[in-house]
């Protein structure tokens, strides 16, 4: 976005208005006209924004009214009021290819007046959105960041606005308990100032910086948007910052930001670096007093002693870590076992109870052959297999729903243990190990456990419709064999009496 051919137009206009306001989202120009402003002029100014495709940035009034600018020239007379307005927020979201928003301040008095009233904590605060080029009329020295520029030019360096090692949001965040209502942006990396002196302009961009990075040390917000330090005491403080020595913002800043890089490079250690620092500042922070101002005295010597601690206290870790890690792996293989024990167990039911039901119906049933045909008439077997159908539906249901909490309440028990004990292993490292090993164990177990589910529910559904299942398996009983049993059960007791007559006959 080309704006320097744009401010040198608005320095015309500047010249012929009677007064001008400027905010981060606008900038209006209103004045009375006469002869020695052409007319001509708002048509160029107008064609200016055009070029820049913003054409729908600008707008005109006269006493008071809004005017299509075709019409504008037109209906100027001399001792008109007429008004120009400039939206800035068309095109804060035309990013470049490097991802940069471009926009200017015309007055330099409006950018410090905006970026002083600023709070660098909320979520609308521009610079918690975009990296952002700001071009700023009459600035004379240019300073920025790895989130920002700010010049008096188009052009700019692309290489200020790169990577730069800093931690992310997200672990600062995540180590801080927010507890006001409103949203509350805890981002360092988007204001800190890395190029450029401390000056009447810049000292604001340096203040927001302090403040976010002091934020980023505190151990909670409280809903008063206070900072609460809990070390061997707890203090919650204002976080400050209205009044500064300019004097000192420059190593200020560049100390608190070396010590937060120190405190957040590593998400492993984040957590023990962070105790002793507020640990040792909390014994010499002076309260009735903002944290801005309080901790500037102590933070060179605060750091050292945290650092020299923090030196003994990992070489002692080291062992504790190791021991640590290998409680944690052994509770995991734990679960693990749990989960194939789980399936192991399932199957072994299963075929217990089909193995046990074939031996009691053919025990107890298939026992007298002649019998089936009754048993089958009296509806007796249907009831028998209704009850083995119940009996493998409830046992199914029992065993998963125990299965179920056996597994979850495992699961808690190692989640709980890794809270109360584990204070040598990051959450993040715990949950990779546990997603590693009890993730991938319970995606392969879900799918056999369902198989064998399912046979219980199949043998289920088999066991309720016994009589369609056997009569599409087996023959039915007809008549043409049926009589021939009957006649061989005659012939068989003709023949037994036959032998008591000749028995009794031979007796006499």
């Amino acid at each position: 976005m080309k704006f320097a051919s744009i401010i040198t137009k608005l320095d015309i206009l500047s010249g012929a208005s009677k007064s001008h306001s400027e905010s981060w989202s606008h900038l209006d120009f209103t004045g009375e006209y006469n002869s020695r402003l052409s007319k001509n002029f708002f048509g160029e100014l107008y064609d200016m924004f055009s070029f820049c495709g913003i054409e729908s940035a600008i707008g005109f009034q006269i006493d008071g009214e809004k005017v299509d600018k075709s019409e504008f020239t037109e209906e100027l007379y001399d001792g008109c009021v007429w008004g120009v307005h400039i939206n800035k927020l068309v095109w804060l979201d035309l990013l470049d290819e490097n991802d940069i928003a471009h926009t200017f301040f015309y007055d330099i008095n409006s950018f410090v007046n905006w970026i002083k009233n600023s709070s660098p904590f909320d979520e609308d605060y521009p610079l918690n959105k975009h990296h952002f080029h700001i071009i700023v009329n009459g600035l004379q020295n240019s300073f920025g960041g790895p989130n920002f520029i700010v010049n008096n030019s188009d052009s700019i360096n692309k290489n200020q606005i790169k990577n730069y090692f800093f931690p992310t949001s997200n672990i600062i965040e995540t180590s801080i308990r927010i507890t006001c209502n409103s949203e509350y942006i805890i981002a360092p990396l988007k204001h800190i100032v890395t190029n450029g002196c401390v000056d009447n302009v810049s000292q604001f961009f340096f203040r927001n910086a302090i403040k976010v990075l002091l934020a980023s040390i505190g151990n909670e917000i409280t809903k008063e948007k206070r900072i609460a330090i809990k070390g061997y005491r707890c203090i919650v403080e204002e976080i400050g910052g209205d009044t500064f020595d300019i004097n000192i913002l420059y190593n200020y800043h560049q100390n608190l930001l070396d010590v937060v890089k120190w405190i957040y490079e590593s998400e492993e250690t984040c957590t023990l670096k962070k105790k002793l620092f507020v640990e040792r500042i909390s014994l010499d922070l002076v309260t009735r007093t903002s944290l801005f101002d309080g901790l500037y005295p102590i933070l060179l010597d605060a750091s050292s002693q945290a650092k020299e601690q923090y030196s003994y206290v990992i070489y002692d870790r080291k062992d504790d870590y190791q021991k640590e890690l290998k409680e944690i792996l052994k509770d995991i293989k734990n679960v693990t076992d749990l989960l194939s024990l789980k399936i192991r167990n399932i199957l072994g039911n299963l075929l217990r109870d089909v193995l046990a039901a074939l031996i009691l119906i053919g025990i107890t049933l298939f026992s007298k052959v002649q019998e089936i045909e009754n048993l089958s008439e009296n509806q007796l077997i249907c009831y028998v297999f209704r009850a083995f159908g119940i009996y493998f539906v409830g046992s199914v249901i029992l065993q998963s729903i125990f299965d179920y909490i056996d597994i979850k309440r495992s699961i808690k028990e190692l989640d709980y243990w890794k809270n109360v004990t584990r204070s040598y292993i990051t959450s993040a490292r715990f949950d990779e190990y546990k997603k590693q090993t009890i993730g991938k164990r319970f995606k392969n177990m879900i799918p056999f456990y369902l198989v064998i589910v399912l046979l219980y529910i199949v043998i289920s559904i088999g066991c309720f419709n016994y009589l369609s299942v056997m009569e599409t398996v087996l023959p039915p009983f007809s008549d043409e064999n049926k009589e021939p049993l009957e006649l061989y059960d005659k012939q068989k007791q003709d023949s037994i009496n036959a032998n008591i007559e000749y028995s009794n006959d031979t007796i006499i």
